[in-house]
């Protein structure tokens, strides 16, 4: 994790760097410092996607807790594409249960934000899917959680700065997973290769939850983004991945320290 740390200041420098004719010094300083604590975007103990790296508090950082659920979407998204496509066992894998700590570390944030959870959701997707109770069941219930997730997060609530700054976590987690999924061009965990492919995703989709509203406020920044999503390249010819692939992890970090910039400018 260190040295995916020393990676991704080494980006978020080099992006700087290109930028420095519309920046002075004034400006890079709190980027410098946000470009270290968004590496440790989530409070609390665990593995990977960086939910143990630091602490930040779920129940009144909006970028986090955006994130957070950003993370969870993406799981539970390239589980259902898993499942579409007939790779039942990949997709059990990517199921989430209320147990899990992704999902643990938000109960008190829901309680703080006055929002309800989506425990029960989840249980009855994972229950669909591993129990293989048949695609009327698995399509209800993945249908009934997103509704659940998309009421927990009230994007039209908050700010445009948390939720790009979210896209901008979600996107740096997603090249740590691609870190550990591809190894000089071969996909040697094909879990974290599938994980980075639905946090992208996700990261690509959540513009389109804002209002119209709060596009038309920040209509330019929000081009700005959608524009660096738009130019990522394919970095996932599949999902199941046979043989070698071109991706290059360097490409997410990239687009996330742009992101990130785009957002404090």
């Amino acid at each position: 994790m260190y040295e995916k740390r020393k990676v991704w200041l080494a980006v978020g420098a080099a992006v700087l760097g290109s930028s420095a004719a519309q920046a002075d010094s004034t400006d890079l300083e709190p980027m410098q410092h946000h470009n270290m604590t968004i590496v440790a975007p989530f409070a609390g103990e665990g593995e990977g996607e960086g939910e143990g790296s630091g602490i930040v508090d779920l129940r009144v950082n909006d970028s986090a807790y955006l994130a957070r659920l950003g993370l969870i979407r993406g799981h539970l998204y390239v589980g259902k594409k898993l499942y579409d496509q007939g790779h039942l066992e990949m997709a059990k894998t990517h199921m989430k249960h209320p147990e899990d700590e992704l999902y643990a570390a938000l109960v008190p944030a829901f309680t703080a934000r006055g929002v309800t959870g989506f425990g029960e959701e989840l249980s009855a997707l994972a229950d669909a899917v591993t129990k293989e109770q048949g695609d009327d069941a698995v399509n209800t219930a993945y249908t009934h959680l997103v509704n659940a997730i998309t009421a927990a997060e009230q994007v039209e609530k908050k700010a445009v700065k948390d939720v790009l700054m979210s896209l901008s976590t979600m996107l740096l987690t997603a090249a740590e997973e691609y870190d550990i999924g591809v190894k000089s061009g071969n996909v040697v965990n094909v879990h974290e290769f599938q994980d980075a492919y639905g946090f992208t995703t996700i990261a690509k989709a959540r513009i389109g939850e804002l209002t119209e509203a709060q596009q038309d406020a920040h209509a330019a920044a929000l081009e700005e983004v959608e524009g660096i999503l738009a130019n990522l390249p394919e970095l996932w010819p599949t999902i199941t991945p046979a043989g070698t692939v071109e991706g290059d992890s360097s490409e997410l970090y990239g687009a996330a320290a742009r992101i990130e910039l785009a957002t404090l400018n």
